[in-house]
């Protein structure tokens, strides 16, 4: 009824309109009786939607069963790894090929080698163009695409199911046989270098930067994005020797999720990557991460954007390793702190305050480490009150923890979620992509639900501890210092940076 008086309401402002031009054509400039038609009936849909929101909200029916189709998984001769999880609700099927090298395994002056490899290898083969790959895969109703991590690099083809061994034999064909075209890596390499330079007049893109870089200094792990540099360094003879060297099956697994048969599917993948011979790969030697004790202090990286009319800010500190048991309750911890709509930071500076329209936390966690981030992009004027709410809810949730009802609608809240996530073809291939990459449990899908139930208050309120640094914090923020200085005089420590990351001395005042 409400939705009906919506579009009630449009039909009559759209026959205002028309009127207005109508009158104004005649001369005549009156159009209050049509408006107020309008403003009753804007009036009557405001008194219904109050009216509605005062209504008692319905309770929450009991949590469904949820149960995936249990997966079959195989390791084949060369040491290749496949797995296979039946999901037939439409005839499609999504196939995704992991090599255990990413970021981290990049050279440190070749930022971007194993992006720019998982790109190049998909402009031609010793059988096809780049042209054909891509008029096969469209041909078969699908998408051949590619993500590059820290510790991975994947490439992800979807196509009807009925073409899945075809679609096997394709991926296999770019993974394989790539031949790495000059001309087509001088276009790429174009292309990077126009995406590089625009990316530095992302604000987001700046703090987020420089947030890593701090945060993990020399490890590969403050690698975010290739630069102009890297990628003017990068050749052809660099690419085929990365390419030869982490293109392996005994580095590599392939998950397949949809309507197939895993039986079938698997001999499929067996045919077309039987060939592909195993090898040794070179594991990147660098020193280990730093603790997430490592962080002292209140360290603040500003970088100067001259003419800012807002503050982008990422504020955080390391964590735990992805597979560490304590995952659970550092994520049910963001989850009640910034990482949902109704979290703590959300309520407090864009419900209460108005400072922003979207703040927010995230968990990311790798191989070896992990770090939570809290991101905002603020106006000048509340720049320095912002960071002063955040510091008081971190510091509120480590000295109380969580309140009952907010622990128990934050589980809610992810077990409610994990069955959406792994509901499409898409996102069951990238949850168990997770689970081989950080070496996760095996049963980590069917026991996730059951271990967000078991965290306590008492872990919550330890992971808080944890997870959200409070007097030991890396600040990034891009603005415009003149705009905000007067705001962050509780700030000592503080490093000024140009929009390339290159330290400068402090903005005239």
């Amino acid at each position: 009824m409400i939705f009906q008086k919506m579009l009630t309401t449009e039909k009559d402002t759209e026959v205002t309109e028309v009127t207005e031009k109508k009158n104004n054509n005649k001369g005549i400039t009156s159009v209050s009786s049509v408006s107020s038609v309008v403003i009753f009936l804007m009036s009557a849909l405001v008194w219904i939607a109050a009216s509605a929101s005062a209504q008692e909200r319905p309770t929450v029916g009991p949590e469904r069963p949820f149960q995936l189709a249990p997966r079959v998984e195989r390791t084949l001769p060369n040491g290749l790894r496949v797995i296979v999880a039946r999901q037939d609700a439409v005839p499609k099927v999504s196939i995704t090929l992991t090599v255990l090298s990413g970021y981290s395994s990049d050279p440190a002056d070749l930022t971007g080698l194993a992006n720019f490899t998982a790109d190049a290898i998909q402009e031609g083969t010793k059988t096809r163009t780049s042209r054909e790959i891509r008029r096969d895969v469209f041909g078969m109703g699908g998408s051949l695409s590619s993500n590059v991590s820290q510790d991975f690099s994947s490439l992800s083809a979807r196509s009807l199911a009925e073409f899945s061994p075809r679609l096997i034999e394709l991926l296999a064909d770019v993974v394989m046989n790539p031949v790495l075209p000059a001309d087509e890596i001088a276009i790429l390499k174009q292309q990077r270098m126009q995406n590089a330079a625009q990316s530095k007049s992302s604000p987001q893109f700046l703090a987020n930067r420089e947030f890593r870089r701090a945060l993990f200094g020399n490890h590969p792990y403050a690698r975010t994005s290739e630069t102009e540099e890297s990628i003017q360094a990068i050749t052809r003879d660099k690419l085929v020797a990365f390419h030869r060297d982490h293109y392996r099956p005994n580095n590599a697994f392939v998950i397949i999720v949809g309507a197939v048969e895993p039986n079938a599917a698997i001999a499929a993948v067996e045919k077309a990557f039987g060939a592909w011979t195993k090898g040794e790969v070179p594991k990147p030697a660098f020193a280990a991460p730093p603790a997430p004790s490592a962080t002292t202090g209140r360290h603040v990286y500003f970088i100067q954007r001259p003419n800012s009319i807002q503050s982008s800010i990422a504020m955080g500190n390391l964590v735990v390793k992805r597979s560490d048991p304590r995952w659970y309750e550092l994520a049910l911890g963001n989850s009640m702190f910034g990482g949902a709509f109704n979290s703590r930071i959300v309520r407090n500076i864009r419900e209460e305050k108005g400072y922003t329209y979207s703040p927010g936390s995230t968990l990311t966690g790798f191989a070896d480490a992990g770090f939570y981030r809290f991101t905002a992009d603020v106006r000048n004027e509340v720049t320095g009150a912002t960071l002063t709410e955040v510091f008081k809810e971190i510091d509120k949730f480590r000295a109380d923890g969580s309140e009952p009802d907010e622990l128990q609608g934050s589980k809610s809240y992810l077990r409610g979620l994990f069955p959406v996530q792994t509901a499409t073809q898409a996102g069951l291939a990238a949850t168990l992509n997770n689970v081989y990459v950080f070496d996760l449990p095996k049963d980590y899908t069917e026991t996730y639900r059951a271990k967000i139930a078991s965290v306590t208050a008492a872990q919550v309120k330890g992971a808080a501890s944890t997870l959200l640094g409070s007097e030991n914090s890396v600040i990034a923020i891009v603005g415009d210092w003149a705009k905000v200085k007067d705001q962050l005089g509780a700030f000592t420590n503080i490093t000024f940076l140009d929009l390339d990351g290159k330290p400068i001395a402090p903005p005239a005042q």
